[in-house]
């Protein structure tokens, strides 16, 4: 029988997770004296994002001054984003194989390649995408107005945004599921603005009730998006970051063949959440290359359709040396990231 490490049962995909999770977190948390990229992305006040509105900042402000707990409850968003999009995948991506790989994707991808105990507010924010994108694609079998479904997803995209500046910009991707999964419908378009544009009302209200400046709100959002933050330059990147990027990159191109040479047998709903997840890869991709204030920080909802477009590649795919190699590669590049500096 042929060696397959892509095809992994349950159990061992919740064994591999907790291994590797734990080195990855493992290590933020001993915090060994680090260099390279891993340094310079742990100088927070160069990377981290500004929090735009007082939730956000909130939420940074507790989040470091016990950075023990942003650890264990970073950890624990990891895990529970990570089998969240898993069955994203199993309910919606039906034309794959019944696989728990994009578990594990995710963790690679959120927390192998750069992790830190700041990272609380990207990961919540995952996870309220995660929330809204299985409401999203049940509207496709909706057969009333969806208005009440999309004034849900505009509200948690909103919530989203007051949580992590960046992730207002995301936004776009609510009219892209509009056009995806529902006829045109004015009043749902309508419902889903309205409901984005409850959370960011209401902190500035919240401002305002607090004596401060109501518009003033508006200016700390367009200064977080627009203040840039520095990326660690090239020269930083070590090897094994070099090949991790270049396992993800092939992968992925890998992937995009795939699916697209196999696109006319895959039923109508999988393929629509599937063209979804590209959109959304896309436009994290334009944030993360022009947006000022982009930041390694956008990893946690990047990996999001990562971990569904990845696996595509090796769906009814015979196990074979390059698929195995490549698998194994990723992952051993993220071990080697995060116990090297114990050993330098």
């Amino acid at each position: 029988m042929s060696l397959d490490l892509t095809r992994q049962s349950l159990l061992k995909t919740l064994l591999y997770f907790v291994l590797l999770a734990v080195i990855f977190w493992g290590a933020e948390l001993l915090h060994p004296v680090r260099s390279g990229l891993v340094a310079a992305g742990h100088d927070t006040r160069a990377v981290t994002p500004m929090a735009g509105v007082p939730l956000g900042s909130l939420i940074d402000h507790w989040i470091s001054f016990v950075p023990g707990v942003g650890i264990l409850l970073s950890s624990l968003l990891v895990f529970i984003n990570s089998f969240f999009v898993t069955r994203v995948v199993i309910r919606n991506v039906i034309f794959l194989e019944r696989t728990y790989m994009p578990a594990i994707i995710y963790l690679l991808v959120s927390s192998g390649y750069y992790n830190s105990y700041m990272s609380f507010r990207p990961l919540l924010v995952a996870f309220l995408l995660l929330v809204a994108l299985e409401i999203i694609f049940r509207s496709y079998n909706y057969k009333p107005l969806a208005s009440g479904a999309y004034m849900t997803v505009g509200f948690i995209f909103g919530l989203a945004g007051v949580i992590y500046a960046p992730a207002l910009l995301l936004v776009v991707l609510i009219p892209v599921g509009l056009v995806i999964f529902r006829l045109f419908d004015l009043r749902e378009w309508v419902a889903a603005l309205g409901g984005w544009l409850i959370p960011v009302f209401f902190s500035a209200y919240g401002v305002w009730l607090a004596g401060g400046d109501f518009l003033g709100t508006f200016e700390n959002i367009r200064t977080a998006l627009l203040t840039p933050r520095t990326l660690p330059s090239v020269k930083l990147f070590s090897s094994f970051e070099w090949t991790f990027i270049g396992c993800v990159a092939i992968l992925f191109i890998l992937s995009m063949i795939t699916f697209f040479g196999r696109s006319r047998s895959y039923k109508l709903k999988p393929f629509k959440v599937y063209i979804y997840f590209i959109w959304m890869w896309a436009v994290l991709v334009l944030i993360l290359v022009f947006l000022p204030a982009r930041s390694l920080y956008l990893l946690p909802i990047l990996a999001i359709p990562l971990a569904v477009i990845i696996p595509t590649y090796f769906n009814n795919r015979k196990p074979n040396f390059v698929s195995n190699f490549l698998y194994a590669l990723m992952m051993g590049c993220t071990v080697v990231i995060h116990l090297l500096p114990f050993f330098l």
